[in-house]
């Protein structure tokens, strides 16, 4: 690839990296949609597809099987459902588009051992200029009718579970960084991000993080003294989170009111029922709060009518891929898994900090779904990516 064409490839990159939130910015031509997001991976498509050096990656002995058995299983869904056109644009968006990116940012990494690096910034300062506008939104209590920052997502829940992953990459650089100036830098954008989260009062995304910094810290530091001080740090972050969602745990008791965690209890039995009734072929991708609404009747009335996704990563690839993608799914984070203990191993410091974000992922996946949106499965795609880079590095 030409080094004018590589160069500008690569700004696009670290564009839709720091754009991320352009997706809730749709264009229309017809009936068809795209989103700004779509648009700049489709215009780096374009300039990969015609270079010279193009490589199908991201394994095909390795990670094909997973990807193959996801989409099989999403074009299957579709199929049975027959949600053809938001079914086809829920996996143009979740999938295809994100799967391309991430077989186009493997090869980036490849050509440039820097770009890594450069990339874990860019999500970085997106979070950043993100929590600036959220805290510009606190002083103008622009909030939610129970004080919650969502700044322009659906709810504060999505507004955490787009900043969580910047959190834990600032965390990484502040650890990471030996010059005075540029680490009291990362601690500026950190606590931009950490007071935006902070607003949010999403509990899960707090409890998640919180795991994710606990694996992190325990597989970075290895002498028993310096555990010491991590489990010292660790004991004052749990007393934080226990003070702060006090007001919470007391809702929690009363599950009978409309506390979010009840709320959770009625959409989980819902989706329990969904999977019986359609355990081959789910209910069609992007089908969820149609059938959610449909499956009222064998119900109480519902404490929370708007529902798009089931709270949960593994019901949401059942219900919207189907079994086929479902066991696609797990073999990916399989895969995933085993190719990361090569990447401690070779890489340790981006190895770590991509098992704590795959583990914060995971862990808030249990009670939000946190794969199905444009902006979370580019993020998705790009771990996979850079941690089967981390992996390969050394070999």
């Amino acid at each position: 690839m030409p080094k004018l064409q590589l160069k500008i490839q690569s700004y696009l990159i670290l564009s839709v990296l720091f754009f991320l939130p352009a997706y809730l910015i749709k264009i229309k031509f017809g009936f068809v949609s795209f989103n700004i997001l779509e648009f700049l991976i489709g215009i780096i498509f374009l300039i990969w597809i015609f270079s010279k050096e193009k490589k199908l990656s991201l394994r095909a002995t390795r990670y094909s099987l997973p990807v193959a058995l996801i989409l099989l299983g999403l074009a299957l869904s579709v199929i049975a459902n027959k949600n053809y056109l938001v079914g086809l644009g829920a996996m143009k968006g979740w999938f295809v588009f994100p799967i391309v990116f991430g077989i186009i940012f493997f090869e980036a990494l490849k050509k440039d051992e820097s770009f890594l690096k450069k990339s874990l910034l860019a999500l970085f300062f997106s979070g950043v200029a993100v929590s600036i506008v959220g805290i510009v939104y606190k002083f103008l209590e622009n909030l939610t009718y129970d004080g919650r920052l969502k700044i322009f997502w659906d709810s504060p829940n999505q507004l955490a579970m787009f900043l969580a992953i910047p959190f834990l990459i600032g965390l990484f650089f502040v650890l990471r960084e030996k010059e005075i100036s540029k680490k009291r830098f990362y601690i500026l954008g950190l606590s931009l991000v950490g007071l935006s989260l902070y607003y949010s009062f999403s509990y899960g995304a707090w409890l998640a993080i919180t795991v994710a910094i606990i694996v992190f810290f325990w597989l970075k530091y290895r002498s028993i003294a310096q555990k010491r001080y991590v489990a010292i740090f660790l004991v004052f972050l749990l007393f934080f989170l226990g003070w702060a969602s006090f007001s919470k745990l007391k809702n929690i008791q009363n599950l009978g009111e409309r506390s979010s965690l009840a709320s959770r209890f009625v959409i989980w039995k819902s989706a329990g029922l969904m999977i019986k009734n359609n355990s081959l072929f789910g209910v069609g991708a992007g089908n969820f709060q149609n059938k959610y609404l449909e499956y009222q009747k064998y119900f109480p009335p519902y404490l929370e009518w708007s529902a798009p996704q089931p709270h949960n990563i593994f019901l949401a690839f059942w219900l919207e891929s189907g079994l086929a993608g479902l066991v696609g799914f797990i073999i990916l984070l399989f895969y995933f898994f085993r190719d990361n203990k090569k990447a401690i191993i070779n890489n340790r410091d981006f190895g770590i900090l991509f098992f704590g974000i795959m583990a914060y992922i995971l862990v808030h996946g249990l009670i939000d779904t946190t794969y199905w949106r444009n902006d979370l499965a580019v993020v998705f795609w790009v771990v996979i990516a850079a941690n089967l880079h981390s992996k390969e590095k050394r070999d």
